[in-house]
């Protein structure tokens, strides 16, 4: 049982990384370069005013989506703090929070990708279709979650075969800024 709410937890993270669409042009040097120079202050904002957790945004996002800077800006635009959330944002290099916003989504989307396809290795990958045998057999799971989670599975085994032209393209813009964002992301 153990496995599969792990599996489960595993797929969800999968579905929302690969779940959001790509636009046409591929992430730039200068996209990725604003993103980091807006990082640090909008965190900082966000330990300067007390944000309910709990609080809904705005606009409805879909929930398959992996667009966490959409859901940021979308808390923003009704909170006090929005002005200043603004400036720091055009004050990085972006042109609008709404530029900001899809920047980021898809800088996280690369940069979890790249993370998620470092981990298959072939003995991940032999431990995934372990996972899809005893999915398989599961007494206990509906054949619906099964399916679903069968599916999956199976995209995330074959996760390198799967990724589009603008994935695979925002993963190469991303991969000189790793290190960076590394650091950034583990500093508090």
């Amino acid at each position: 049982m153990k496995n599969i709410i792990s599996l489960i937890l595993s797929m969800l993270l999968f579905s929302m990384v690969y779940g959001t669409v790509y636009a046409a042009d591929t992430l730039s040097g200068n996209d990725i370069q604003h993103f980091i120079n807006a990082f640090r202050p909008v965190q900082e904002l966000g330990g300067k005013y007390d944000f309910n957790d709990e609080e809904e945004p705005a606009e409805d996002i879909n929930p398959e989506d992996f667009t966490p800077m959409t859901y940021v800006l979308e808390l923003m635009k009704n909170h006090e703090s929005y002005d200043e959330f603004t400036d720091i944002i055009l004050s990085a290099g972006f042109s609008s929070p709404q530029e900001w916003a899809e920047v980021g989504d898809r800088v996280m989307n690369a940069y979890t990708a790249i993370r998620i396809i470092e981990e298959m290795t072939p003995k991940k990958i032999q431990e995934m279709l372990k996972n899809i045998e005893e999915v398989k057999k599961n007494e206990y799971l509906s054949p619906e979650i099964k399916k679903q989670l069968l599916e999956s599975l199976t995209q995330m085994v074959t996760i390198s075969e799967n990724l589009t032209e603008g994935e695979i393209a925002d993963q190469e813009a991303l991969s000189p800024y790793l290190d960076r964002l590394e650091l950034l992301f583990k500093e508090k």
